[in-house]
């Protein structure tokens, strides 16, 4: 770059003319009638009227502004941070939320992932992997609205949980509820996914210790209601007195489950069938038995306490 010294200071070739007339006359003094300037002293030929245009400073006072500091840009994480994340705080059935808490390190790390997932494009991927993020963006949001209010010991405690409290996802406001409902079930209608979102309590089924992903998603799914039908907290059944107990999400959501449309099921318990036993298949298929409902456990899931 040329630079041209004026008053001892270097200045660029490109700022001089920007400064025009102004930086000139500190040098000495400029004559607007003839477009000329001179060294100081100013000897003639500057005329008696151009003299008193002149312009003086000290060069110390001219600085030329320096460039704006651009805006700080938020760090962006990837779906890896939140897999990390919860390899090392999901722990057995249970989450290490007061682990988590003490350690800004990994509440920064969360932050950056919540960051990606502000900005992503679910449209733009597959079916699975869009399920994938829908699911993921249930747990996370969870996990971070635990942790902002950790510690508490169950997450309807927390004014607004559910339905007030709002996350930006895929470059839209929204509450859990409607990421959930309005985005994951309606969405996509497979209803194993409610055996996959975790709302950080006891009713749900424990959160698993790896981020959800369209590569493995049918695998996975499939064998979280296998899991769902294997957890006696979940789904009993007595086969002696003919009794089948089974969570309250299939009381609340029991219209939804029939109406999968690559599972449908006459009643929503009949969504089981594929993941249950031969003895309680036959038993469901019989019709003969009595369901009764399990109630909801809003206790946060973490072993402390347990």
């Amino acid at each position: 770059m040329e630079l041209t010294r004026v008053r001892g200071r270097m200045w660029s070739a490109g700022v001089l003319p920007l400064l025009s007339t102004s930086l000139i006359a500190l040098a000495g003094c400029c004559c607007p009638r003839t477009n000329t300037c001179c060294p100081p002293p100013c000897p003639p030929p500057c005329p008696p009227p151009c003299a008193a245009t002149v312009v003086t400073a000290s060069a110390a006072a001219v600085q030329v502004a320096p460039a704006p500091t651009p805006a700080p840009v938020a760090a962006i994480g990837s779906p890896a941070d939140y897999d990390a994340l919860l390899k090392k705080y999901v722990k057995g059935d249970f989450v290490d939320y007061a682990g988590w808490k003490k350690n800004p390190a990994d509440l920064a790390k969360l932050d950056r992932f919540l960051a990606w997932q502000a900005q992503a494009d679910p449209k733009a991927m597959s079916r699975n992997d869009a399920i994938a993020f829908w699911i993921n963006v249930y747990n996370s949001l969870n996990l971070k609205m635990i942790l902002d209010a950790y510690p508490v010991h169950a997450p309807v405690d927390v004014p607004g949980y559910f339905d007030k409290i709002k996350h930006k996802v895929a470059g839209q406001s929204m509450t859990v509820s409607e990421a959930e409902y309005d985005h994951l079930i309606a969405g996509y209608k497979d209803m194993r996914a409610h055996f996959a979102v975790v709302c950080s309590d006891r009713g749900c089924l424990p959160l698993r210790n790896a981020a959800w992903t369209g590569a493995t998603l049918d695998a996975d799914l499939d064998a979280a209601a296998k899991r769902f039908v294997a957890d006696e907290r979940h789904f009993k059944v007595d086969h002696a007195k003919k009794e089948v107990h089974i969570s309250k999400i299939f009381e609340w959501y029991g219209e939804k489950f029939t109406k999968d449309p690559d599972r449908p099921a006459a009643k929503p318990e009949l969504y089981l069938l594929p993941y249950v036993d031969a003895e309680t298949r036959k038993l469901l298929e019989s019709g003969d038995y009595k369901l009764k409902i399990i109630e909801w456990s809003w206790t946060l899931n973490e072993k402390h306490g347990s």
